[in-house]
């Protein structure tokens, strides 16, 4: 029982029993459709020789990989069904669109031969032809009614891609908007005007053209925290340790709003933006804080230093 079981089992990095099966299927319907262009080939030479019974036994034969195939399309479309993460392909719409076109080369050649058949009164062989006929008439409406489910199938796929790819980007630009505004807090509690300027210039591009902001604000598994934490350290905000700031949340939510990015309606709450502040550690800047503003010719570091101790304010570090 135990070899049993491992035999079933596939190794890492081999195909799962479903993947051999589809390259199994697929392998067969294209070995059954080159049969199928072969007996076509035949019973279309035969009925250019008027050799009726030749032309049926080949016809034969094609109406039966022709149903064949259209089963295989079938089932590969109910297994695609299943699997959610399966995208429909555009190969058997090809193969049954090719299909189509011999079927119908055949059925012409069937009818033609039944008209001249009638004509000369031979009633048996128009029946015959007649009845060729409405087989590959048959089978065509099938393959018809098969591509249309085809189609369905991808267009409902190409559908929830695309609503799949609006709610990425709908999230994306969330986390964008709520890391505006949790760094937008502590450059407006910097006491330079100047220095905010220049802060929530530096902010706002590295939102809409930095790739590395972008990469981190798609990522779903970075806390929204982390990603504050990271840009405050790029612009070079106060790290770890300074006492966080008081200060009206309206100024915080002011300078979030001039950073002008993210869908609107989606700014995150001023709870959860200073919740991100604390758990982020990044901190705005404190009352009586001061920066030196760098010179054109310096890096663009900012310096900043500590007031001097004087009475208790209720804000001092534990």
């Amino acid at each position: 029982m135990a070899n049993a079981t491992s035999a079933e089992t596939p190794s890492p990095g081999s195909p799962s029993t479903d993947e051999r099966e589809t390259e199994l299927l697929s392998g067969l319907t294209k070995l059954a459709l080159e049969m199928a262009r072969t007996f076509q080939a035949e019973a279309v030479a035969a009925l250019a020789a008027g050799d009726l019974d030749r032309a049926g036994k080949a016809e034969t034969r094609f109406s039966t990989l022709f149903l064949a195939i259209r089963r295989a399309v079938a089932l590969t479309l109910r297994r695609r069904r299943e699997d959610s993460a399966a995208s429909p392909a555009a190969d058997e719409a090809a193969m049954l669109s090719e299909l189509m076109a011999l079927g119908e080369e055949l059925a012409r050649g069937f009818h033609a031969l039944a008209l001249a058949a009638l004509a000369a009164g031979d009633l048996d062989r128009a029946g015959e032809a007649e009845t060729r006929f409405s087989s590959l008439f048959l089978g065509i409406r099938r393959a018809i009614a098969l591509k249309a489910r085809l189609r369905q199938q991808r267009e409902q796929a190409q559908r929830e891609a695309e609503i799949r790819r609006k709610a990425r980007q709908d999230e994306k630009d969330g986390r964008r908007q709520a890391a505006a505004h949790g760094v937008a807090a502590a450059i407006a509690a910097v006491p330079d005007a100047e220095a905010q300027e220049r802060l929530t210039a530096e902010l706002r591009e590295k939102l809409t053209e930095d790739e590395r902001i972008d990469v981190d604000l798609a990522d779903t598994a970075l806390p929204i925290e982390a990603l504050i934490a990271s840009l405050c350290r790029a612009l070079g905000l106060p790290p770890d340790g300074i006492p966080p700031a008081g200060g009206p949340a309206g100024a915080a939510e002011s300078g979030a709003d001039d950073i002008g990015t993210g869908p609107k309606n989606q700014a995150s709450d001023p709870a959860s933006i200073r919740s991100a502040l604390r758990r982020g550690r990044c901190s705005p800047a404190a009352a009586g804080w001061r920066t030196n503003r760098p010179s054109e010719e310096s890096s663009g570091s900012w310096r900043w230093r500590r007031p001097p101790r004087g009475p208790p304010t209720g804000h001092e570090p534990r």
